[in-house]
């Protein structure tokens, strides 16, 4: 039986998600693979992942490193990674195209959050706290998971705000 609003059960994203990868072109399917390289790896595991030949999926890893968004590494065998400064850039000129109004609204969550996790720790800064010294607070996985999520935040601020000074000090040049 079909998932469909008519029978009363909900549709299985994931089986469609699957097909529509199924069904993607292979430059599409070598993409989605290279923007989960965390480390160098060969070409044929990138195919193998991609479901793709290898020649195919060579050609479109070095476009896409021509372009900047992998990095070649080695010659024998070949292998490429994400290129970091890519991902980090294409990150600072979004947070940089936000409108005046976007900005303060996105900061202004990021403060709230930032307060609530100086309030609830009583320090300034994540890398002031041990998530073991703070069991009152719950487990020290919980503690350790706040930790990660208040340096996100963090970074998230700092990042919109030197996007937000560079975008403000480039207006009105010509």
């Amino acid at each position: 039986m079909t998932d469909t609003p008519s029978s009363g059960r909900p549709p299985d994203f994931s089986t469609s998600f699957r097909e529509r990868l199924d069904e993607a072109p292979a430059d599409d399917r070598v993409y989605r693979v290279a923007l989960e390289l965390t480390e160098p790896t060969r070409v044929s595991e990138i195919a193998t992942r991609a479901e793709c030949a290898p020649n195919t999926a060579r050609r479109h890893l070095t476009r896409l490193a021509d372009i900047g968004v992998l990095t070649q590494v080695g010659d024998d065998p070949i292998r490429f990674e994400r290129n970091e400064a890519y991902f980090e850039w294409r990150r600072q000129r979004r947070l940089a195209s936000l409108s005046e109004q976007e900005y303060k609204q996105r900061l202004g969550e990021l403060l709230a959050e930032d307060a609530a996790y100086r309030d609830t720790y009583g320090v300034d800064r994540p890398g002031a706290l041990d998530p073991l010294d703070y069991h009152d607070y719950g487990d020290p996985e919980q503690v350790w998971l706040d930790i990660t999520s208040w340096e996100a935040i963090q970074t998230e601020i700092r990042d919109l705000r030197q996007a937000h000074d560079n975008h403000s000090e480039h207006e009105g040049l010509a």
